[in-house]
């Protein structure tokens, strides 16, 4: 009788597992739409899907007029209802997004999406979205990004300046900057980063200098935070600092980047002390001064008055207003008034310095203000705003999109009669859009989520099933995948090898001399904190917290590799219960 009972016991447990196991599928999954063909594999509740599934562009629109590329063809309801993809993720395998804020494709490199990071950092992203490719992203931070990538807003590709690049260093110039172009950053700071450096006991009294503004980076991977990021500069008048090329110090709150379409020639708006009330700036960075160089004297900035924006914050988060050129048009998101301003740049005239040029925070070529320029709201029929943040253009649709709402909106332009139509809209699971891209091959929408620290790709539908490609290859090729270096390593992997303790060399590590004991006299020496651990100063953790140090000691190498040791024999006995536990479930 107990043998009986214990088989048909073993065998009901079976059948439960089994019966368990196959539901997963029904929990995760929503209902298919029976008139449209998700080419999604798998969908969350939430709508977001994952898989590799996509609907070619060929076949997005084909036989249907109401069709955006970017969102596929209307349902039978008619509204669009492409699935939203989770592609990047705060985990480390995953890009270790952190508070992103801005996306971009890079121009010269297709199949790169950079992400840009609320810690200061930068995300690359390689082949992102097929099946076949799949390349770990990398999550870079310059060794003084504290500064010159501070609370970023805003990210962008363009030229090189105009004269060049003169380094202020022997060796540091910017090889083949014609060829690679740049990129220029913004930064929502006004320079309280580590105050105490620069104001000494005055930091007490006024945390912000207001030194700060959209930072100038070659595009290129192989020199953006490796470039002098595997030493600690203790005197920035002898020694390079970081990898940046140049810096405008003179635009703090720094929101949104648009290319001019020309060399270094970027459009910025910023709401700082030059600008009380939000202004744009047309900035022309002339010269570079090569990498990690101080000079920062050869750039024209022409700054509109009547230009009035102001950006919006979310969960102590910044909403930032993205910018985008569409031929003489500078369209820009303005999150606080609730609408998108247009500015006409070939329009306004010079009207004499900003300010009297003693007052300038740096000698540049010319500080001009701009009047009578044509600033204006871009007027949508149909289309209702509240909070708009991040915008893209493809062809002749602008994409906005709106934290209040989490909709994605795009409009069609239409200069010669002013009549701009919306033509749909989506909504998202997202709870704080700030940035988006549409990358130029597979014509799909980016977007990152600031507050859920995630990368999302738009995926259209397809009309019938048979249309979808489950197995799509890269349509970049291989030109996408991160460079390597002649031991097929990449350079980034291999910088980080170099630099052993990368933790110690990211962010503002040159201020780790200033407060930490025994700073300045740490080469090949103990400092104090690290002394007891036995330690050395590679082995120094360094925090910064509203402008201030806290200095600890992390133990050795080897003294870690014992703690992991300990660790995992801790782990045995949980594991060993939880092993008896599943082998009597499945006996």
């Amino acid at each position: 009788m107990y043998h009986e009972f214990k088989k048909r016991f073993s065998i009901t447990k079976r059948h439960m597992a089994l019966f368990a196991l196959s539901t997963l599928p029904l929990i995760n999954a929503l209902p298919g739409r029976a008139e449209l063909a998700d080419c999604s594999l798998i969908r969350k509740p939430s709508g977001a899907s994952v898989g590799y599934g996509q609907c070619p562009v060929t076949e997005r629109c084909k036989g249907s007029s109401e069709c955006i590329p970017e969102f596929g063809v209307k349902n039978k309801d008619g509204i669009f209802v492409p699935a939203i993809r989770d592609w990047g993720s705060s985990m480390p395998s995953r890009g270790g997004l952190v508070n992103p804020v801005a996306v971009a494709e890079n121009p010269r490199v297709r199949g790169q999406i950079w992400v840009l990071n609320g810690d200061d950092s930068l995300t690359i992203f390689y082949c992102p979205g097929v099946k076949d490719v799949k390349y770990t992203p990398e999550k870079r931070r310059d060794l003084a990004s504290c500064h010159f990538m501070h609370r970023p807003t805003g990210i962008a590709f363009g030229g090189a300046p105009v004269d060049g690049d003169v380094p202020d260093f022997e060796g540091q110039q910017a090889q083949n900057l014609n060829i690679t172009g740049t990129f220029l950053t913004t930064g929502g700071s006004c320079n309280d980063y580590t105050a105490t450096a620069l104001m000494g006991s005055d930091y007490h009294q006024r945390t912000c200098t207001d030194f700060m503004g959209p930072t100038l980076w070659q595009n290129d991977l192989k020199t953006y935070a490796i470039k002098n990021n595997d030493f600690y500069p203790d005197d920035l008048e002898k020694v390079p600092l970081g990898s940046h090329l140049d810096m405008i110090h003179q635009q703090p709150f720094s929101m949104g980047v648009a290319w001019d379409g020309e060399q270094a020639n970027y459009w910025t708006w910023d709401e700082g002390a030059d600008s009380k009330y939000g202004s744009i700036v047309l900035t022309n960075i002339t010269q570079s001064h090569g990498f990690g160089g101080h000079k920062h004297n050869s750039a024209a900035l022409y700054r509109y008055k009547g230009t009035a924006l102001k950006s919006e914050t979310k969960s102590s988060l910044t909403i930032p207003g993205q910018m985008a050129k569409y031929g003489n048009l500078l369209i820009v998101a303005n999150p606080a008034a609730g609408v998108i301003n247009v500015l006409d740049t070939h329009s306004g005239t010079e009207d004499g310095p900003v300010k009297p040029e003693e007052e300038w925070r740096e000698k540049y070529t010319t500080y001009t203000s701009i009047i009578n320029a044509g600033f204006s709201e871009l007027n949508v029929a149909g289309l209702v705003l509240e909070t708009p943040s991040g915008l893209t253009i493809s062809e002749d649709r602008l994409f906005v999109s709106d934290v209040a709402t989490r909709q994605i909106h795009a409009i069609k332009l239409d200069t010669k009669s002013g009549n701009h139509t919306l033509i749909g809209s989506i909504n998202t699971p997202a709870k704080l859009i700030t940035g988006m891209t549409i990358d130029n091959v597979t014509e799909r929408l980016w977007f990152v989520d600031s507050l859920s620290h995630t990368l999302s790709v738009v995926e259209p539908p397809c009309q019938n099933k048979s249309d979808c490609d489950f197995n799509p290859p890269s349509p970049w090729g291989d030109q996408c995948a991160p460079d390597t270096n002649e031991n097929g390593v990449t350079v980034w992997q291999a910088h980080l090898d170099k630099s052993q303790n990368y933790n110690n060399w990211e962010g503002c590590a040159r201020y780790y001399y200033l407060d930490c004991p025994g700073g300045n006299v740490h080469k090949n020496k103990k400092l104090p904190v690290c002394e007891v651990n036995g330690g050395t100063w590679r082995d120094a953790q360094v925090t910064w917290i509203d402008g201030r140090s806290a200095c600890d000691c992390a133990p050795p190498i080897s003294a870690r590799v014992s703690g992991a040791s300990r660790t995992m024999s801790s782990l045995k006995i949980p594991v060993a219960i939880l092993s008896t536990v599943l082998g009597y479930f499945f006996w």
